[in-house]
């Protein structure tokens, strides 16, 4: 068979062809020719059969993928109220900057950041010893002035009678006995029978113990003046002991604490803030084309982000008494009761507040049917044995089902299951 040469093929062969030739003619050169031949032969082979050396080629046909096997769920539609999607942070219903009355050193702070407080409770303390020495000061001058006022405990100097003072009603006896001297003598006098000197002494004497009686009268006045004041200075310590200690206004949590012991905090200190957090308050702000649906008592739901898939329940609790001239809003309040302490002030809330009217139609599809695309919410629809991507927007959750706004139509089955592992236009198998 006749062998076609090519390329390198070619040259070898010429090459080896030339070495027999010399060969011929020079016997020396035979070893060397058949040597050279030795050496082309594989080369000639491995040329002619350019794929002796190669492995045999993989199958890379892969294997079918299987089916996702999903669970479908039907759309349907209900008679819902008419809703405003509303949005807003929840605030506190009471904020209190907690400040000192009194001027101390703190020697004990009794809460932290976060700290439950019922009203009452000790916040901090300062060091009473000054206002206490100056509330038993103060006591002891009350004490003083009520002996010589001769008041039974619990009587109160009001509408005291001075004549009933023992040192008044001995003067005034005094002042009783001089006066009957007096006239006797002026008698006596008057039929001669004592001399000018006598008449003179006895109503000088009739005249000092009258100004004795005055001078009674007068000292239990001011007496009684100096208990009421004593009295005042002795409720203004006892209220500085009290004040010492600085006590939650109302129940609540500790926001902030600003003062730690060994401070000095003078009168209008800020040590604390506290919060009441249930109820908390959601700052509304309705359109001025919806202010007519608004009423007080209607229901609000909101969520935030905290606790994704779950609904907080409100109720609208004050409509503000004017629209704002640069939004043309009108601020409405609603609360929502927060005992078990899942919110915080600060969060924010998104929802939907009921408004006055007529129902309508609301498409819903079941809670598991929701799946994310980004910022957006998609459903899977049911079409043939294939499953269609339609992006939807999310509204109420009722019952297990989320209402939506999208082309879904009555009726139509959306996956319930397998929703993240998806596609648009891919085929499963329906679960039995």
């Amino acid at each position: 068979m006749k062998q076609s040469f090519r390329g390198p093929e070619l040259r070898i062969a010429r090459w080896a062809f030339g070495a027999r030739s010399v060969a011929s003619n020079h016997p020396r050169a035979a070893l060397l020719a058949a040597l050279l031949a030795a050496l082309a032969a594989p080369t000639l082979t491995a040329c002619r059969n350019p794929d002796a050396g190669a492995q045999p080629a993989q199958d890379t046909t892969a294997a079918p993928r299987e089916k996702p096997v999903v669970r479908f769920g039907k759309v349907v539609t209900r008679s819902l109220p008419q809703t405003l999607d509303i949005s807003g942070t929840l605030v506190a219903d009471e904020t209190s900057e907690v400040a000192t009355q009194v001027a101390g050193s703190v020697v004990r702070v009794a809460i932290d950041v976060g700290s439950r407080v019922k009203k009452g409770e000790p916040l901090v303390v300062l060091d009473a010893s000054n206002v206490a020495l100056q509330s038993q000061s103060a006591n002891a001058a009350v004490a003083q002035a009520r002996a010589k006022l001769a008041l039974k405990p619990g009587e109160s100097p009001k509408g005291i009678d001075p004549d009933q003072v023992p040192e008044v009603r001995a003067a005034k006896q005094s002042m009783e006995l001089a006066k009957a001297e007096a006239e006797r003598v002026k008698q006596l006098y008057d039929q001669g029978a004592v001399p000018q000197s006598t008449w003179d002494a006895a109503r000088t004497q009739a005249q000092n113990a009258a100004a004795q009686y005055d001078a009674a009268v007068n000292g239990i006045r001011a007496t009684v003046a100096s208990l009421t004041s004593a009295q005042a200075q002795a409720g203004l310590a006892s209220k500085a002991v009290a004040d010492s200690t600085v006590r939650a206004p109302f129940d609540g949590a500790v926001a902030e604490k600003r003062i730690s012991v060994g401070e000095f905090a003078g009168p209008g200190r800020v040590v604390a803030v506290v919060v009441r957090d249930n109820p908390l308050r959601l700052r509304i702000d309705v359109p001025e084309a919806d202010i007519a649906s608004i009423e007080v008592g209607k229901p609000v739901n909101v969520s935030v982000a905290a606790f994704p898939g779950r609904t907080f329940p409100g109720v609208v609790k004050r409509i503000g008494a004017s629209l704002k001239e640069s939004s043309r809003t009108l601020p409405v309040e609603a609360e929502f009761d927060n005992s078990d302490g899942k919110l915080r002030p600060g969060l924010f809330a998104q929802g939907q507040l009921t408004l006055t009217g007529e129902s309508r139609k609301a498409i819903l599809v079941p809670e598991q049917a929701i799946g994310s695309s980004g910022s957006s919410a998609r459903v899977f629809v049911k079409s043939g044995d294939r499953v269609t991507e339609k992006l939807v927007k999310t509204g109420r959750k009722i019952d297990g089902l989320v209402e939506v706004v999208g082309p879904l139509s009555e009726g139509e089955e959306v996956a319930i299951d397998k929703v993240d592992e998806l596609a648009d236009g891919i085929e499963v198998a329906t679960a039995q």
